[in-house]
């Protein structure tokens, strides 16, 4: 049973079902509060496609494994001379099954918070294009340069947009000389959605490419053509740095743009979660000889992930607004 588990990737996918519901707690039941107004998705339609983004990504790990052990079965002496059936191979054919059930499953529950959101096209949107991203990374981009790694940061990106608060009264009308309130607050949100999006891609991609470095041996053998195995063990942690600095100086300006609107000890804990361990990895990264090294760290960078978590969770000071609709 822990196998399976570990095999849906179940630490990743409380992450993302923590990140959704902190995500709608502390910014958009505050957001829409403002206005004296209830979210435009209800607690059903928001689980439901919250369930079935799990269930794609669950999808999508064990896909990740059948493609592995695939490959392992094709490079097999005795498959090259007898041909390649799948059926041949229980084990093969149990993964697949797993993966087209949990796929199955989290396309019907995304396409039932469809009709439950009153045809809310960002839940269904997202959902196709989990399933896209994700047949992808999986089957062909996962092993080549740069492109794996973005599309997994894209799909964990996505995870922070598809809550952007889309309703039309919002948005429009809007204009300079009679601006609307409503839409001025849908601005601010946004650029807080497109930070937080931004920061998660970045961690993502170094998280993926760390782990990648993990497994240079192993994908030279391969013929794996990885981050790591591309620009070699030196320039991989030189690119790393550079994408850690970028992590923090926007991660820094975040909290800078913000300060103003948040007590100092709530900016002070975020630059103690989020920027100080990022400079804590950067330390260590550029100690990192040993393949487990870069596993630790890895690891390591799955917990900061968790941190950004907590930044969503400050994110409901940002939204502090006077009846006329105009930020204190």
């Amino acid at each position: 049973m822990k196998e399976f588990f570990n095999l849906l990737g179940w630490k990743e996918l409380i992450a993302i079902f923590l990140a959704l519901i902190i995500i709608r707690i502390s910014i958009i039941i505050p957001f829409y509060a403002q206005w004296n107004l209830p979210p435009a998705i209800t607690w059903e339609g928001f689980l439901m496609f919250a369930f079935g983004l799990c269930f794609l990504m669950a999808g999508n790990n064990v896909l990740v494994k059948f493609c592995d052990e695939k490959q392992k079965v094709l490079r097999q002496e005795t498959t090259n001379k007898l041909g390649f059936e799948i059926k041949n191979f229980p084990d093969l054919v149990r993964l697949r099954g797993v993966w087209v059930v949990l796929w199955a499953v989290g396309i019907i529950a995304c396409g039932s918070s469809f009709v439950m959101t009153k045809y809310n096209y960002f839940y269904i949107i997202t959902g196709l294009l989990f399933v896209a991203l994700g047949y992808s990374y999986a089957t062909s981009l996962r092993h080549k340069f740069l492109s794996g790694n973005i599309a997994l940061s894209f799909m964990y990106a996505l995870v922070v947009l598809s809550q952007i608060p889309h309703d039309w009264d919002f948005v429009v009308p809007y204009s300079y000389e009679f601006p609307n309130p409503m839409a001025i607050s849908w601005v601010d949100i946004l650029y807080v959605f497109i930070f937080i999006a931004v920061l998660v891609f970045m961690l993502t991609m170094i998280k993926d490419i760390t782990g990648d470095m993990t497994n240079m041996e192993d994908d030279k053998k391969m013929n794996y053509h990885t981050f790591g195995v591309r620009l070699g063990e030196k320039n991989s942690k030189i690119a790393l740095q550079v994408m850690s600095i970028v992590f923090i100086v926007l991660a820094a300006l975040f909290l800078c743009i913000h300060s103003d609107k948040m007590e100092f000890i709530h900016t002070l804990t975020l630059a103690v979660i989020v920027i100080g361990p990022m400079i804590y990895y950067m330390v260590m990264l550029a100690k990192a000889k040993k393949q487990t090294d870069y596993n630790d760290l890895h690891v390591f960078l799955g917990m900061i992930m968790i941190s950004l978590i907590f930044l969503m969770f400050y994110c409901k000071y940002l939204f502090i607004f006077d009846f006329s609709g105009s930020i204190k």
